[in-house]
């Protein structure tokens, strides 16, 4: 069995405030892109994981690992798989690849070991695993509250055709636990709400008619999180100048970053920009095409 493992980039991101337990509240607006890892399930007495990237260790610290021994307690079973993960989302790159892994897993296992459970079970044991991994069994757009665990899809933003994206992957990575907190967000009292659900998708298909069909729309890509991704890893500070001179109001951070995206206008050549900003940075990254996966 083999299934794919979209990366997702945040649309937007907004820290109302750091809660009691920790954690962040956060509204966002996500969406996973073409950019896949890709797993091949077969059935096996024992859980062995392998992986593509010698650096990404295989035991239990591994999101795969976790979620497969998480839904075999659910489901008061062995955990028995054979897992090959083949990588291509960069890690640490604030596009959720572990995540992501973590969904697929329980989605394929859910297949392989016959459970035939709805999203609506696999959800607590995602929610349980990390603050995204519940958006990954939705996929598409969502609004996600909360932690990130608390999901609600956009059906009207899944209906318009692929958004193209250039996805800019700089050799650096920023700790997401570093930046928020570099933030030194205040205490969320919940004087500070989240958006009203009602408007939000018609608000982004605007957004994302001006995107596509002017050359500048500054303003209505915000993420929260930048300045002190910026603070963490000072490069990303040349990235964003070089990004706003060449794409202005066009390109944010997804995440904690440390990946950045474009949103490219109507004509625009990924061969005319590449080898641009590679001149202007001179620092080995890569780029890639990619679009919003609705799927």
């Amino acid at each position: 069995m083999r299934i794919s493992a979209h990366a997702k980039v945040n649309w937007d991101l907004f820290v109302l405030g750091k809660r009691p337990d920790g954690f962040h509240e956060v509204d966002t607006v996500m969406v996973r892109v073409g950019l896949a890892d890709r797993l091949t399930l077969e059935p096996c007495g024992k859980l062995i994981l392998t992986c593509s990237d010698p650096t990404l260790p295989c035991d239990d610290t591994n999101l795969v690992v976790k979620s497969a021994r998480a839904l075999a307690a659910a489901a008061h079973r062995t955990a028995g798989a054979r897992i090959h993960l083949e990588k291509r989302i960069p890690s640490g790159g604030g596009m959720g690849g572990g995540s992501a892994d973590a969904a697929a897993t329980l989605m394929a296992l859910n297949r392989l070991w016959h459970l035939a459970w709805p999203i609506e079970r696999l959800a607590p044991i995602a929610a349980e695993l990390g603050s995204d991994v519940a958006f990954f069994l939705q996929g598409g757009w969502c609004r996600c509250r909360g932690r990130g665990e608390i999901v609600e899809p956009l059906p009207e933003l899944n209906r318009i055709p692929p958004v193209r994206l250039w996805l800019i992957l700089p050799s650096c990575r920023v700790p997401t636990p570093s930046v928020y907190k570099a933030l030194g967000a205040k205490p969320w009292d919940q004087t500070c709400r989240h958006r009203i659900l009602t408007g939000l998708q018609e608000q982004i298909r605007v957004q994302l008619e001006e995107l596509v069909n002017h050359k500048e729309c500054k303003g209505l890509l915000v993420n929260e999180l930048l300045a002190a991704s910026q603070a963490v890893e000072p490069r990303l500070v040349a990235l964003a100048q070089h990004l706003e001179e060449l794409f202005p109001g066009r390109w944010q951070m997804s995440g904690s970053g440390a990946v950045h995206f474009v949103i490219p206008h109507m004509g625009m050549k990924l061969s005319g920009f590449e080898p641009e900003l590679r001149k202007r940075l001179g620092d080995p990254l890569n780029v890639i095409e990619t679009s919003t996966y609705a799927s």
